[in-house]
């Protein structure tokens, strides 16, 4: 072998004895997260015999190059850890450590709050003289990300049209905020509620998409959506939520629509009787007859009509509730629901039945009847005697009639009439 040989083989030795230091860096955690939070971005070498560390450099990658942030010195160069111009962007939020030992240790940057520019390309670079004199020696690149947790939703959700909203109508919910970093979304939940506020009825809305655009302030995403709804009744005193849905987990950070007033046409007439019995007899009374109905806005007082079926051009008034006093005809009554909104007007009617009871009786009956109830409390016994001898005076013409037919001198006959006198001869008669 030539001396020149045997010269490359040298060298060739003392470049590899030059590289044997080994360099790495990794962060802890490996994912930031925006705010107050403690993370470390940790430079570790190992040396061997004979090389000694002089410096310790934490690059970024800034404008695509790797760039010194910070400067770490060993136990045998009496210096502090510093920033360099180009990390004068973690002034105030973290701490450099040192290296403790110039053989196996590390140089730490210290975080007490992440930031959206955290998020970046990282790599160590150690300064150190061996045998071959001053080299350094590189690590390879460390990934930070940053996280951002989401925001409550800025404000309810807007719908238009915000007023006069009718049944039918299509309805435009719209609901903004931070969606969180990587992008969150948000989902949407229509709950119908019955009068009292209970939920009758809930359902969600997962397809709904959600656009974002980057904050460049804190790197997190600002997220819209719309959910579009035909309302129908039900959807009267309903609420509608937006929430957030972060890495596919649903958060508690929602906002939701005050109760929405969905106007409907007055609807389901009823009317109701009391007592509540099919026949009554003539005279009677008082009978209330009862009406009620659904829509928004509700049918006030006035709203209801009474009407009879056998003369519907003539109210009987108005009000839910219309009296009877003294029912002396078969009739239907009728009664009209109205309520009006958006400068329409809206009706619906239903009716009952009242059916009356009308008692058979004799005419003499009929009569001594209306005559008792038209005459004072003194004639009524005198009356009374009166129908009592008429009563007798027709038994005898009767029981005269017939001793007259027997003897051949009258002769009857029954017909539609109630009593035919034939034949009968006037001198005997």
């Amino acid at each position: 072998m030539g001396t020149k040989n045997i010269h490359v083989v040298i060298m060739l030795f003392s470049l590899i004895g030059i590289e044997a230091i080994s360099v790495q860096i990794h962060a802890t955690p490996s994912e930031g997260i925006l705010g107050q939070n403690s993370l470390q971005l940790r430079c570790s070498y190992t040396t061997v015999t004979g090389e000694f560390v002089t410096g310790v450099n934490i690059q970024a990658k800034i404008n695509g190059q790797f760039k010194n942030i910070a400067t770490f010195y060993p136990p045998s160069v009496p210096l502090n850890a510093t920033l360099t111009t180009n990390g004068n962007y973690l002034s105030n939020r973290v701490t450099l450590i040192n290296p403790t030992s110039s053989s196996t240790n590390s140089a730490v940057i210290q975080f007490s709050q992440i930031e959206c520019e955290d998020e970046n390309e990282y790599m160590c670079q150690v300064q150190y003289v061996g045998s071959g004199g001053s080299e350094t020696s590189n690590s390879g690149v460390a990934n930070l990300s940053v996280t951002g947790y989401p925001e409550q939703p800025k404000s309810e959700p807007v719908h238009i049209p915000s007023t006069g909203i009718e049944e039918g109508n299509n309805v435009v919910f719209t609901c903004t905020g931070n969606v969180g970093k990587p992008q969150g979304k948000f989902r949407w939940v229509r709950y119908r509620r019955n009068s009292n506020g209970n939920t009758i009825e809930e359902t969600s809305y997962e397809s709904q998409n959600t656009t974002a655009i980057e904050i460049p302030a804190n790197c997190t995403f600002h997220g819209t959506s719309q959910l579009t709804l035909k309302m129908e009744q039900l959807d009267d005193n309903a609420i509608v939520r937006c929430q957030v849905a972060y890495q596919d987990v649903l958060q508690e950070l929602y906002q939701q629509t005050n109760p929405i007033n969905v106007h409907y046409s007055v609807r389901n007439v009823e009317v109701t009787k009391s007592p509540n019995i099919p026949i009554f007899t003539e005279g009677a009374g008082p009978i209330s007859l009862t009406c009620t109905s659904d829509g928004n806005p509700f049918v006030i007082n006035t709203g209801y009509t009474w009407y009879k079926e056998s003369n519907t051009n003539m109210p009987l008034g108005t009000g839910a509730i219309y009296v009877i006093s003294n029912v002396v005809k078969t009739d239907r009554y009728i009664c009209v629901a109205q309520n009006s909104f958006n400068g329409q007007t809206f009706n619906m009617n239903n009716s009952i039945h009242i059916q009356i009871d009308f008692t058979t009786t004799t005419d003499s009956t009929k009569m001594t009847t209306i005559v008792i109830k038209e005459c004072s409390t003194i004639m009524i016994p005198i009356l009374v005697s009166l129908v009592v001898i008429l009563d007798v005076l027709q038994l005898g013409e009767i029981i005269s009639l017939y001793i007259l037919h027997k003897k051949g001198i009258v002769n009857i006959k029954t017909g539609k009439d109630n009593k035919i006198y034939v034949g009968v001869n006037s001198r005997n008669t």
